[in-house]
């Protein structure tokens, strides 16, 4: 029961720090006007109307996001009692798998919300 609850908090700790540096760090690259690759990337890869989306809200999510893959990542990684190497490769491979699966489930959620380009003929 000490080790779930050890689990739990390593893993909100995680997820809060992830989150926090995330979002003000990209809250700061609007305010100075710069790009966000991954808002780019979104955007270009889904063909979405970045007129239509407001850049807080996927700034929002796209943190969200983040902190999610990083922080199960982490906890799946320190619950493996194997070696080290071992541990990383199976991070890479975790990472790579939630990044293109959470961010593939955002996209499509966006196009079904109606964010999408007008196709021109």
């Amino acid at each position: 029961m000490e080790k779930i609850i050890y689990d739990l908090l390593s893993f909100l700790i995680v997820f809060t720090a992830i989150f926090a540096i995330n979002y003000l760090w990209s809250l700061r690259k609007i305010k100075k006007h710069k790009k966000i690759d991954l808002v780019d990337y979104v955007t270009n890869r889904f063909k979405l109307d970045s007129k239509k989306i407001k850049a807080t809200n996927m700034i929002l999510i796209i943190s969200l996001i983040n902190a999610l893959i990083i922080s199960l990542a982490y906890t799946v990684i320190t619950n493996l009692n194997i070696s080290f190497i071992w541990q990383l490769m199976i991070a890479f491979i975790l990472i790579f798998a939630l990044i293109y699966s959470l961010y593939e489930l955002y996209g499509r959620y966006l196009i079904k919300k109606g964010y999408q380009r007008k196709e021109q003929a």
